[in-house]
Parts: C-alpha cells; structure tokens; sequence
C-alpha cells in the first residue's frame, strides 16, 4: 500500500517537474521571439548590432543612438557602424552616392546660406536634382531629441519622390512624410528643401491617390508653421491651390485641396492678402455652388470662418511679401463676397419656410460657425434669409437638454442674439 502511495507522489512530482520545464522552454522562446524579426525562414535581432565596419540596417531594426549611419541614395538602404572617434566625418548621418562613397562637404550647394550656428546633419547628393537638406535657422530652436532614424527615413522618402515613378512607391513616401511633417521640424526641411518643389509636381500627378495625399502633406507640413509657411512664399503656393482647386473634378482631391490651402492660409497674412489678390473668396463660392458634397462644404466654411477670424492673425506680423502686387482695402475688397457667403451658407441649411436641408450635424455646425463669424465681422453684408429664426428655433428645441448637443445649443442660442431674434 505505501508502495504504491509512492509511486503516485512520485509521478505526480514528475508530470509538475515536466510541465514546468515545458512552461519554461516556452518562455524563454517567446523572450528571444519578441526581441527578433522574421521575415519568412529567416530571422535578425530586432535592435542592430554593430560592429566597427558598415553593415546593413535591416528591414524593422532599431538603430541604437551613437552610431556613424549612411544612407546609399541609389538603393534606398541604410548602414551603421560604431561611431569611430579617428574617422574625419563629423556628421553622424551622411548620404553616399551610387558608387558607394561618402559625399563630401564642398558638395554641399552654396547656393544655401548657413547659418553660422546651424548644425549640419546631412550632406548634400548634388547628382539627385541638387537635392539637399535644408538648415533651422536661427528663429527655430531645433528638436534634438528626433532620433536619427527619423532623419535618415526622412532623406529616403524624399528621394522616393524623386526617383520612384510607380503609384505604390510614390503613395508609400507620401504616408511616411506625412506622419513625420507633423513634427515642426521636418515641416521646416520640407519647406526649404527640394521636397517641398516635388510635390506641388505631384498635385498634377494623373492619379487621384497621389493628389491627395501630396496635398495632404503640404497642410500638414504648412499648419501652424510660420517659419515653413514664410520659406514657401516665393512659390506662389496659394495661387497654385486656387488654380488646382478651380479645375479639379475629384471631390476628394478637392476636400484635401482645401485642407491645404486652409493650413497655408490660417494666421498667415501674407496668404490671406493673396487669397485676396487672386480672387480667392470668389473662386471658392463658385465651387461651394456647384459641389454639393457636405464635406467640402464643411471644409469651405471653416475656411471662410478662419480666413475672416481677427484673433488668426499675429500681431505685428510681417507682410511685406505678397504673391501679387495689387493690394486692397481689406474691408472694401471682401465686403461684397462675405455678404454672398452668409447667403450660400444659409442656403445650405433651411429653405425659405425655415425647414432643414439634408445636412449632417457635424457640416451643419460647422457652417453655422461660419454664419456667427460673419455676422460677428460682417454684420451688415449678412442679412437673415426667410426661414432662418423659425428653423433656429426648431433646431433649439431638438437639441436643447442633450449633453452632447449642449455646445450646439448654445451656438444656436448665440446667433439668434446675432441676428437679433427672441433667444428666450
């Protein structure tokens, strides 16, 4: 009998002994498997080893920070080192051409006046269209803690632009500058390098994929950059968007068009004076007349609401740039086509009965916002159309104790005292 007690502990200690050992054996494999890539039957450490001769960057790898890196232009890779003290290259990242040598630093394009406290990170491959990096100048304080990863993938999606005439390849640099166009300092080098000059080619592209996304990058870059905005100038890029914008037949391609165009414009007063030299206000009426998509017009509105807002504006911002030479009195030149704009925006939301068009709230708030920002700057160019306080009343009680429409309501409750009408 105790024999057999024994046995049944003993195999039960056995079965816990194995089971352990296999939960540990896993484990242990899942640790190595999160700390590699695989790519079909091969796999690679998923931070890169270096050593002190170039080896490639893998697809995925993590560059560790220290390391001498170089970009070969011709083939898209990277390659790093253990950063060698004795090597004369003072930069960390550099760009080699096609035959595998380090460009040097007379080949930069003096054409680009440095300044004298800027710092260098990449040279110039003057054999890709004199493409080079651009320099923060001295009004940005540059971010130093954009990983030189970013930097690198930055130059090889600028290239692609240059280089790769396919639809995926192009769409692929598109999506990657665009994600790091968000940080201002990319937005700057963009601006100032030859990136900036392919994708206004791009906005042209026959694909309508490739006209969106290039404008896209373009808002992106442009928002809320002054500095980006101020070294576009010479391109005349709001007379380019115009332009596109009045010929485009693409809706979406024309919703991305006004995203540009609105981050240009926003707080720039150098733009907002060609919006006006180009006829801009006037161009974009005629288009919100004739697209009836909500989401363009929602876009268009915001516009307008932004482009009139005098709190956009800096103060003491310089204008002495303009991409025409005709120059206005502000009110007096733009009096007439706001008036027009409050009408369509109106237009656009009830009948004469005051019963609502087909709408969606968010395009619907969004015009309303444009209707208060008019009448608010505007007063006298934006008189009520028939039906406007009958179906601001029918909006308010529709949206009047819904905490989720309590902004809405109170917007509602706002431009009726605008337009003078009982609030009670």
């Amino acid at each position: 009998m105790l024999t057999k007690i024994l046995t049944k502990k003993s195999l039960y200690l056995l079965f816990i002994c194995v089971f352990l050992i296999i939960f540990l054996f896993l484990f242990v494999s899942s640790l190595e498997t999160n700390n590699k890539i695989c790519k079909g039957n091969e796999c690679y450490p998923k931070e890169f080893v270096a050593t002190e001769e170039f080896q490639e960057v893998r697809e995925g790898q993590e560059i560790p920070p220290g390391l001498h890196v170089k970009i070969d232009f011709s083939t898209g890779k990277k390659y790093a080192k253990i950063l060698d003290p004795n090597d004369h290259e003072s930069s960390e990242v550099i760009v080699i051409d096609e035959n595998g040598d380090p460009i040097n630093q007379e080949e930069i394009n003096h054409d680009n006046e440095l300044d004298k406290d800027s710092d260098l990170r990449f040279h110039q491959d003057s054999k890709v269209d004199n493409f080079s990096l651009p320099i923060i100048t001295s009004r940005h304080k540059e971010n130093l803690r954009i990983p030189n990863s970013d930097h690198a993938q930055f130059e090889i999606y600028i290239s692609q632009l240059q280089n790769n005439s396919s639809i995926q390849g192009l769409i692929s640099a598109l999506d990657g500058l665009e994600e790091l166009v968000h940080e201002l300092d990319f937005g700057i080098k963009f601006a100032k390098d030859q990136g900036i000059k392919s994708i206004l080619e791009l906005l042209d592209h026959e694909s309508s994929q490739i006209k969106e996304r290039a404008a896209i990058v373009i808002g992106t870059a442009m928002q809320n950059n002054p500095i980006a905005q101020d070294d576009v100038k010479h391109l005349r890029i709001v007379t380019r968007l115009l332009d596109n914008l009045s010929t485009e037949t693409d809706t979406k391609v024309s919703i991305r068009l006004i995203y540009a165009l609105s981050s240009m414009v926003r707080g720039n007063q150098n733009a907002i004076q060609s919006i006006k030299d180009n006829n801009g206000l006037q161009r974009l009426s005629d288009l919100y007349e004739n697209k009836l998509d909500n989401e363009f017009r929602a876009k268009c509105a915001l516009f307008v609401t932004d482009f009139i807002d005098p709190n956009m504006i800096k103060v003491g911002q310089n204008t002495g740039f303009f991409e025409q030479d005709q120059n206005y009195d502000a009110i007096d030149q733009i009096a007439d086509i706001i008036g027009v704009w409050c009408k369509q925006f109106q237009d656009t939301l009830f009948d004469d009965k005051g019963n609502s068009n087909e709408v969606d709230f968010d395009s619907k708030e969004k015009i309303l916002k444009g209707i208060s920002m008019i009448k608010s700057q505007y007063s006298s160019s934006c008189p009520p159309q028939n039906g406007f306080n009958d179906w601001l009343i029918k909006e308010g009680i529709e949206s009047k104790g819904e905490d989720y429409l309590e902004d809405y309501f109170k917007l509602i409750n706002q431009v009726r005292i605008q337009f003078g009408f009982d609030s009670s």
